[in-house]
């Protein structure tokens, strides 16, 4: 079948040439941008039957609200011994709200209510004795729907921290918190509350002297905004920050991806001309694959995430740079014979086109397996990749003896093929670095560890092992130990942190997301004298156990505010404080209890604040606790009747937690389910290409073992030596997922080309000899696809994302790990103690060969290498010799 493609190739090169250019050139034109098909953020790729999806749904329709974003302001007191004056507090509602109110009005007017809360403010108008606001005012287009400080008639007293040196301003938006859309908005506050510049003019503010509230106070704004800190936070900022992280990351990534190849190639090939031409071959590759999946996209076929653009690079760098290296170094070894360009082309890609299918399948098979996962991002990871390397690898039996035919023997200028004596490296022998050394430094150290494994293949391979096995069970013990904040993700000295560290400082850790519980029951009016008994009882539980739940406050019907501002019956009065009052009850009770037709009166909320960070690891435990207390509280107390449906009908929870919690379940059983899929289809593959069950899984076990060992390693890394690691919370929880199925393939991609290469050389040398002529030749070759594939993995490190940086570590060590252990120590001296019958009688079930276990006392003999022609054996006069016992302790 390659020989067939070769030669198509080798004649017909120009037509291939046309139709891959011409396929970027009409892909590229018809892409649209990855932003505008692509979906942000993570827990939009929960299964649409998650707990917390259920719930977020049950809340929309039983208020008629989205969940939406916020843009969280603190105003915090710089002196730590200061508290919020009333002039500060004035200047926060009387300068920063209708500074922040512009800002929509600039943008269009503050975004379009519902009809509730236009019905409310109508009510709150006549309450106070105003007139309707005229029509033309109520045209609302900015993102913008209300800003909220200490004085607002439904959560102002939520507003103030307890200790008096903060208060927050609250931006809603009607987008939520990874929409791009927000970007704009964002910006504007920022800029307007920034103090980098002329005081006075802060805020972007034309204040009046002569203005009433001035005329009451000595200070200006200035003057104020020196005694006050403005910091931003909240979801929408968050989620800003972590979009443009993001995009920061991709556009490293591929830069230093790129920047990376150039160098590692032109450092291996030292020929500027063939360097180019595994470039060339995955960068058009790569904008093929990218733009035929945006058109997919857009088609409706398919789904894609925001940044799957840099898994998809990386890897089809990485993976398309081997499969070309390894043409080409056969392309090398033809030429270095003799042979014309095209011939040495035709032989090349026929010789190695079955390998290299094999193993881009292993890749492909590994990485494809993503598909079954339930978490949206992986499934869609799995597509991409796996179409990506799909088309990179079409290009590379395609597209580069393309470009080999093209550039002929100038391909390796200035070296000329033939003029030099041909060896497995990639160091040139005729350098005048390389002379003094005498030979190719580089194929000298293969050949000193080749002899080295046929002398202690034992010792090698247990202190090998021992080395790495403090690590894989590290990783092992660690597994788990994982991150889901989004905060984490971020750098330290990002605003947004700051912005939350500074919440913290003056609120519970829990305001950065508190969890909503919603009861629904059919048979409870929760707004009626009755219901209001189970949530006071319920509420009051809750306080007395807030202790054991960790629980910062209880916001309630009956306590709308919180445990620090109870709800009082005021009575008396004037008409329009009265008019304030029911107003305000109408909405405490809108907002508390569904009044929507179908579940007026029979679905409630109550909002739990943490004492601590809703994305610690602890937090979704502290969920689960309080679910609990929960339907133990409403279905074991005497002094509560709770009417069916049972409590575990009808309790639901949203919020950051919730979430968390549903995407730690999901990715945590996706992770059981492609673990098993991938090491069965690797498996698969192995027994279909080698034949040997028993060696075939030994390879697999190797790689998993290495796998393990990189997790630990980069669990130790990041715990104990990575700069600005001031507190690891553990690994990004997206981490363990790539990084197995990226390292088992590719690992088992490296493994597939030695043992090709092994089976072709043992024809010729014999089972031991075989491997260490394997080894010899390919051994520096395969180490060059893992220096290039780790450094296109490092590139992810040029990134801002603390997980990018975790990910992009792992997989560069464990590629490393792969090509300069498991690959070239692992496997040949656990093969050579096979084909010597170390193992004994053991070796029938690990995997050696028949004639060697039946031979008695003598190994077949192998065809006469240069060694044994001078008498001398490669392997030892008693290497060549089973042992009576066998065993690992024999190294001789």
């Amino acid at each position: 079948m390659f020989q067939r493609l070769a030669a198509l190739v080798v004649r017909f090169w120009p037509v291939f040439l046309a139709g891959w250019l011409a396929l970027l050139v009409v892909s590229s034109w018809a892409a649209p941008d990855l932003n505008d098909v692509a979906d942000s953020g993570e827990f939009a790729f929960l299964p649409i039957d998650a707990p917390s999806r259920v719930s977020e749904r049950l809340f929309q329709e039983s208020w008629n609200d989205s969940l939406a974003s916020r843009v969280v302001i603190v105003a915090s007191c710089r002196d730590p011994e200061d508290q919020l004056t009333e002039e500060d507090k004035r200047f926060i509602d009387e300068i920063l709200k209708p500074q922040l109110e512009q800002i929509a009005a600039d943008m269009g007017g503050l975004a379009q209510t519902s009809e509730d809360e236009e019905e409310e403010e109508e009510e709150d108008r006549e309450g106070r004795g105003e007139q309707d606001e005229p029509e033309e005012t109520t045209k609302k287009r900015s993102l913008i729907v209300r800003v909220r400080t200490f004085q607002d008639p439904s959560i102002g007293r939520l507003l103030e921290s307890r200790n008096g040196r903060a208060s927050l301003v609250i931006v809603e938006l009607t987008t939520e918190f990874l929409d791009r859309a927000n970007f704009e908005t964002i910006e504007r506050i920022e800029r307007l509350i920034s103090t980098d510049t002329d005081p006075k003019t802060a805020l972007g503010l034309i204040w009046d002297k002569d203005a009433p509230w001035w005329q009451e106070t000595e200070l200006s704004p200035g003057e104020i905004l020196q005694r006050l800190k403005l910091s931003t936070s909240g979801e929408a900022t968050v989620g800003r920050d972590m979009l443009k992280a993001s995009d920061e990351s991709a556009s490293a990534t591929e830069f230093w991806t790129v920047i990376l190849v150039i160098a590692l190639l032109v450092a291996l090939y030292r020929a500027p001309i063939v360097a180019l031409i595994p470039l060339v071959t995955v960068v058009v590759a790569v904008k093929i694959s990218m733009s035929l999946l945006t058109l997919g996209a857009e088609a409706g076929w398919l789904n894609l995430f925001r940044g799957i653009e840099v898994y998809v690079t990386v890897l089809s760098y990485g993976a398309g740079v081997d499969y070309c290296f390894f043409l080409i170094a056969r392309y090398r070894e033809e030429l270095e014979k003799g042979k014309s360009s095209p011939v040495a082309i035709e032989h090349s890609l026929g010789r190695v086109g079955a390998a290299l299918t094999a193993s881009a399948g292993t890749v492909m098979c590994g990485i494809g397996m993503m598909v079954f996962a339930e978490f949206g991002k992986f499934q869609q990871a799995g597509i991409g990749i796996t179409f990506g390397l799909v088309i990179v690898l079409a290009a590379a039996l395609t597209f580069t003896p393309t470009l080999l035919r093209i550039a002929g023997a100038w391909a390796f200028w200035p070296r000329v093929p033939g003029a030099t004596p041909a060896d497995a490296g990639w160091v040139d022998v005729a350098s005048p670095l390389v002379r003094p050394f005498g030979s190719n430094p580089v194929q000298a150290a293969w050949d000193r560890l080749a002899a080295l494994l046929l002398k202690r293949p034992a010792t090698i391979w247990l202190i090998s092992v021992l080395l790495l096995a403090p690590f894989a069970a590290w990783g092992a013990w660690h597994y788990t130990t994982l991150s889901y904040g989004l905060l984490s993700e971020l750098p330290r000295d990002n605003p947004s942190v700051h912005g939350a560290t500074e919440v913290q400082a003056h609120f519970p850790a829990g305001n950065a997301g508190p969890v909503t519980l919603i009861l629904r029951n059919g048979q409870v009016d929760f707004g009626s004298d009755d219901g209001r008994e189970i949530l006071g009882a319920l509420t009051g539980h809750l306080e007395e156990s807030s202790d054991q739940l960790q629980i910062a406050d209880v916001r309630s019907l009956v306590q709308p505010y919180g445990q620090a501002f109870p709800e009082t019956q005021e009575k008396g009065g004037s008409f329009a404080q009265r008019a304030r009052r029911r107003v305000r009850r109408k909405r405490i009770q809108q907002h508390y209890v569904s009044s929507k037709p179908d579940r007026d009166g029979q679905v409630t909320r109550l909002d739990i604040v943490f004492r601590e960070d809703p994305f610690s690891r602890d937090s979704i435990n502290q969920l689960d606790r309080l679910q609990q207390s929960v339907r133990t509280f409403l279905t074991s107390n005497e002094d509560v009747t709770w009417p069916s449906p049972g409590a575990n009908e009808a309790l639901f929870a949203i919020g950051p937690t919730a979430s968390i919690r549903d995407l730690k379940q999901v990715t945590d059983d996706d992770q059981i389910r492609i673990d098993v899929l991938v090491l069965s289809g690797v498996y698969a593959i192995l027994l279909l290409l080698l034949r040997r069950p028993a060696i075939s899984l030994y390879l697999l076990v190797g790689v998993f073992f290495s796998y393990l060992a990189s997790l630990g390693v980069t669990f130790v890394v990041f715990e104990f030596l990575w700069p600005g690691e001031e507190e690891f919370a553990g690994l990004d929880w997206k981490v363990p997922m790539f990084l197995f199925t990226i390292l088992i393939a590719v690992g088992e991609d490296y493994n597939i080309f030695l043992m090709t290469r092994i089976e072709e050389e043992q024809r010729e040398h014999g089972l031991v000899d075989g491997v260490i002529e394997a080894l010899k030749k390919t051994g520096s070759i395969i180490a060059g696809c893992g220096l290039i594939m780790a450094g296109t993995f490092a590139s992810l490190l040029a990134g801002s994302l603390v997980g990018m940086h975790q990910l992009g570590f792992a997989l560069a060590f464990g590629v490393l790990l792969d090509t300069l252990v498991v690959m070239p120590i692992l496997v040949p001296a656990w093969l050579i103690l096979l084909y010597r019958g170390r193992f004994g009688v053991l070796g029938r079930w690990l995997g050696t060969p028949r004639e060697v276990w039946s031979a008695g006392d003598d190994v077949p003999s192998a065809p006469a290498t240069g060694n044994q022609a001078d008498g001398n054996s490669s392997s030892g006069s008693e290497d060549e010799r089973l042992p009576g016992n066998g065993g690992l302790s024999a190294d001789r």
